[in-house]
């Protein structure tokens, strides 16, 4: 979606600030502490630019607000967040936008470990579903 969303604000158009000049598509890493990093080779691409996250969905907020944490540490400015899926609107300040929210999905919910009710009940998770796919547990 990402490499989508770069090739069409580079295209010649009427509202297109971005014609001609590069985009570059950045994936963070993890660090031991689930810290995010970016190596020396890409941290220039961040630094002095206007940044725009790309998410797949934002719940919590909580990888929202560590990416835009990142972006300041790399010297970037975060412009804002996109996401498929959200269920806040902003984030330390940065608006969220995305294409469908809870009322899309009448049924969403979202629990701390602590207060889930199924957790509480001894229900057991079916699988658990990241950035590498879907894993049953």
């Amino acid at each position: 979606i990402a490499a989508c969303m770069a090739s069409e604000m580079t295209k010649p158009g009427y509202m297109n600030i971005n014609q001609d000049h590069n985009i570059f598509v950045l994936t963070p890493e993890h660090s031991v502490g689930s810290q995010l990093i970016f190596r020396e080779n890409t941290a220039p691409m961040i630094e002095g630019k206007s940044v725009l996250i790309l998410m797949a969905s934002v719940s919590t907020g909580y990888t929202a607000k560590a990416a835009v944490q990142t972006i300041a540490y790399y010297g970037g400015r975060t412009v804002g967040i996109a996401s498929i899926f959200a269920t806040v609107d902003e984030v330390v300040g940065q608006p969220v936008c995305s294409l469908f929210n809870p009322t899309d999905l009448p049924d969403y919910q979202t629990h701390d470990a602590v207060d889930c009710p199924w957790c509480r009940a001894g229900v057991r998770l079916d699988a658990l579903v990241n950035s590498f796919g879907y894993s049953r547990l």
